[in-house]
């Protein structure tokens, strides 16, 4: 159900220090508007938005990022998980508060789980999910990181100071490009992922609002069902994707072969949108492994969410940069699940529909421990900004909406006809955000602030290097994936013991796979041995 929409200007413009512009006239505003209306009106588009930017980071929930924000629905201070949500608290049980002073990294293994069964712990204190007996409290996170850094991290008796960071938050000073964002534009706090569980699903949703049926990671598979990108074509709007390493999309078999839609984000991205060549639909996939010369900027646990935070700056800068492309365009900076991280709010279980009619684990499924679940509930808050010329300043917006939000909510602007499923025919939409202001706002910042990233010390050889360092589980799973994707490419091999090991070559080694499979573009990074 929607909920309250809350509008609050900001007092003076949140910007850069950019010139001070000359006053322009009503007048002139409203024939810019006007100009501007006509143009897409022209191109069949309703309202002002001719390009929508989705840029898809990694696994924070909405309290990890945004819950000491002030005037949205974030932390008093005073929530707590115990370490056994079964026992009364004691010197043996303590209890964890939520704190805003979470570390850029997890201070010991590859951060919490948030697999479906870890997201069960987390929301009720038992893998097989809220029951009367067992109901959705949001009680469950300490115990549930305390398994995952013993049995999975293999971090013997974690201490209380490790064990808290799945409580923690940033303080908004810590994140300065994001939170900047949310003051200059428009901060969602009823945002859900579509699945209570891992990275495959939710991005499966975000691209064709259902999983097929999948609760879990099944990087092997090819999807042959349509996405948002086929209903962009077929509403002759033109779409693209820009990445580094991983790539959702090559899992579609119905666009996976338009290689001319796919692009390597620091060729191409900048001189698409300084050229006015940008696409109308455009989603964006963050740096998932070190390279040579670029960190990982996801933001999945355990990397340094510092990288992330300028990744996001330099997106929205390079958009900004373009003042007439600007001016008709939305950018939605969102993440795809919460990561194991705490969020207070239980996410809805009434009145979510099954997209398709496909359960987990789906017809042929051939993996044991595949969860059983009928897609009838959403996954946790995650932190959601979108920014626009056409959104005032520090607005909150706190409808329900969900990620199958973006994909409903352009098809009313963009026009075509069908829903995919039923589920993004039952989200919430917020093109309304576009149609508030008479005229796009010029006092948008011209550049965000950012947080200083780490000096890498290590010379480009040193096994210290972060490109020669071992991969992480999450970065194992990109690799295998590129690796199962394109196996029919690759008669020869290699074996998969034969694999890279660490991230520099494994960076190259992805690029180089979706090359020649698919017709991507190959530029690879250098080998750091």
């Amino acid at each position: 159900m929607p909920g309250k929409t809350k509008a609050r200007a900001s007092k003076k413009a949140r910007g850069s220090k950019s010139k001070k512009k000359k006053s322009v006239s009503p007048t002139r505003k409203r024939a810019k508007t006007k100009a501007v209306a006509a143009q897409s009106a022209q191109q069949g588009i309703a309202g002002p938005i001719e390009h929508v930017v989705v840029l898809m980071m990694e696994n924070r929930s909405f309290d990890h990022i945004f819950g000491y924000r002030h005037g949205v629905d974030g932390l008093k201070g005073s929530e707590f998980n115990l370490l056994d949500p079964s026992k009364a608290e004691s010197d043996s049980n303590p209890a964890y508060y939520v704190t805003n002073g979470a570390p850029y990294a997890v201070l010991a293994g590859e951060g919490p789980g948030h697999s479906f069964n870890a997201a069960n712990v987390q929301l009720c204190n038992d893998k097989n999910g809220p029951t009367a007996l067992t109901p959705a409290a949001n009680n469950g996170f300490v115990s549930g990181y305390q398994t995952e850094l013993v049995y999975a991290d293999k971090v013997k008796n974690p201490s209380q100071e490790v064990i808290r960071v799945v409580m923690e938050s940033f303080a908004p000073n810590r994140l300065p490009s994001i939170n900047a964002l949310a003051d200059a534009f428009c901060v969602c706090d009823n945002w859900y992922s579509e699945v209570p569980g891992p990275t495959q699903p939710n991005r499966l949703y975000v691209h064709a609002a259902t999983s097929f049926g999948f609760a879990l990671n099944v990087w092997t598979q090819i999807f042959d069902g349509p996405t948002v990108y086929n209903r962009v074509a077929e509403a002759g709007r033109t779409w693209a994707t820009y990445y580094f390493d991983d790539n959702d999309l090559a899992e579609f078999s119905q666009i996976n072969t338009q290689t001319a839609n796919f692009k390597l984000y620091e060729d191409s991205f900048a001189t698409d949108v300084k050229a006015g060549a940008l696409a109308n639909y455009v989603f964006i996939e963050p740096r998932f492994v070190n390279a040579q010369d670029a960190m990982a900027n996801s933001q999945h646990a355990p990397q340094d969410a510092r990288y992330g935070d300028n990744f996001i700056a330099d997106v929205y800068e390079t958009l900004r940069a373009n003042e007439e492309l600007w001016n008709k365009t939305a950018l939605i900076v969102l993440y795809d699940e919460h990561g194991g991280f705490y969020d207070h709010v239980v996410p809805p279980s009434e009145n979510i529909p099954n997209p398709d009619g496909l359960n987990s684990p789906p017809s042929g499924n051939k993996l044991s421990y595949a969860p059983t679940f009928t897609f009838d509930r959403l996954g946790f808050r995650v932190p959601v900004v979108i920014a626009s010329p056409w959104v005032a300043a520090a607005r909150v917006d706190s409808t329900r909406y969900q990620h199958t939000s973006i994909m409903a909510s352009v098809k009313k602007m963009f026009g075509w006809d069908q829903f995919l499923t039923k589920r993004d025919a039952s989200a919430n939409t917020f093109e309304h955000l576009f149609s508030e202001l008479d005229a796009p706002r010029t006092n948008t910042p011209q550049t965000l602030p950012r947080a200083a990233l780490p000096t890498v010390t290590a010379p480009a050889d040193s096994p210290a290097h972060p490109a020669n360092q071992p991969l992480d589980a999450t970065q194992k799973d990109v690799l295998m994936k590129a690796y199962h994707l394109t196996q029919g490419s690759h008669p020869d091999g290699p074996a998969p013991d034969d694999l890279p090991t660490t991230q520099g070559e494994a960076s190259a080694f992805i690029r180089a796979r979706y090359a020649k499979h698919f017709g991507f573009p190959g530029k690879a990074v250098k080998k750091t041995r």
